[in-house]
């Protein structure tokens, strides 16, 4: 009989040591998603700085204003997050890699719920209740959302974290030669409950925004939203599914990938026509042109 961390072929009169292996830094792999996970977060940087100075124009008036500061800097965090995935695995890493996105990107789809549901609320509802609308106003009825929102899902995250803490772990029972290194979070019951939040988050900016498929064309965003949620949603499927067969070296990889494309389709869904707008069709980013399409 061989020792824990040894192996030996069948029939085989000695044993050898077993292969430690994780996601390495210095992988090809790791490089592509590591050079994509920068590339984001240089263009979320520049996309404030943008913003910030043609904050009083009508295309980032219209986007949020200083909301979209708010959004950006939750893809950022979720973006950040992601680094925790790569090397070996680490406590401080285990705990704040999944958690620092999944609260990020809860913080960025009740954002993108709240602004969705505003415009919907102000074109077709806000004429027909009055009261309601002047209590949603005066009471701040967007910004009470996003706090009860992202403080939900804060509460969820370290629940998780305190009662169902991820740890590093060695794995022996996959593979015979190899002992594998990651961590507990995706077999925890607050994984779960962490990403069937966010995804009821996603149904619902998607279902707002899908309501507003017929608003002035400088505020109707349904289509590039949609097709970020519809990513988003294929993103975690392709990775629940992939993570059901495979649980070797390059799960994290996966994760990485799905989270990576959620973060970046969300990112160019909701900001790249604003930059386009701002960067190449000055002429849209006028008042004028914005009274002309409602008024149309």
């Amino acid at each position: 009989p061989c020792g824990k961390e040894e192996w030996a072929p069948e029939g085989s009169e000695s044993c050898f040591l077993r292969t430690v292996v994780f996601l390495t830094w210095h992988e090809p792999i790791s490089w592509v998603l590591l050079a994509a996970n920068t590339l984001l977060l240089l263009l979320v940087a520049g996309t404030a700085g943008l913003f910030a100075w043609h904050l009083d124009t009508p295309v980032v008036r219209s986007a949020g204003g200083r909301l979209c500061f708010f959004m950006l800097g939750s893809l950022a965090g979720g973006s950040c997050g992601l680094y925790g995935f790569f090397g070996e695995p680490t406590l401080a890493t285990c705990l704040l890699r999944q958690g620092l996105f999944a609260l990020g990107f809860a913080i960025f789809l009740s954002c993108l719920t709240i602004r969705s549901f505003q415009l919907v609320f102000i074109f077709k509802f806000s004429a027909k209740v009055p009261t309601f609308y002047q209590a949603w106003v005066q009471n701040h009825g967007p910004r009470l959302f996003v706090v009860i929102s992202s403080m939900a899902q804060l509460l969820i995250c370290v629940t998780w974290l305190a009662v169902w803490t991820p740890l590093p772990t060695r794995e022996y029972q996959r593979f015979p030669q190899l002992v594998v290194l990651d961590c507990t979070e995706a077999n925890s019951p607050g994984f779960m409950v962490a990403f069937a939040y966010n995804g009821l988050l996603s149904v619902s900016a998607f279902a707002c925004s899908y309501l507003g498929k017929d608003l002035p064309e400088n505020y109707n965003e349904a289509k590039c939203v949609t097709f970020s949620l519809l990513l988003n949603f294929v993103s975690w499927i392709g990775f629940f599914t992939t993570a059901s067969v495979y649980q070797g070296k390059y799960l994290p990889a996966v994760n990485v990938l799905a989270a990576l494309s959620s973060l970046s389709s969300g990112f160019s869904g909701y900001f790249l026509p604003k930059c386009y707008v701002i960067l190449c069709r000055p002429d849209l980013n006028s008042t004028e042109h914005f009274q002309a399409s409602i008024q149309d």
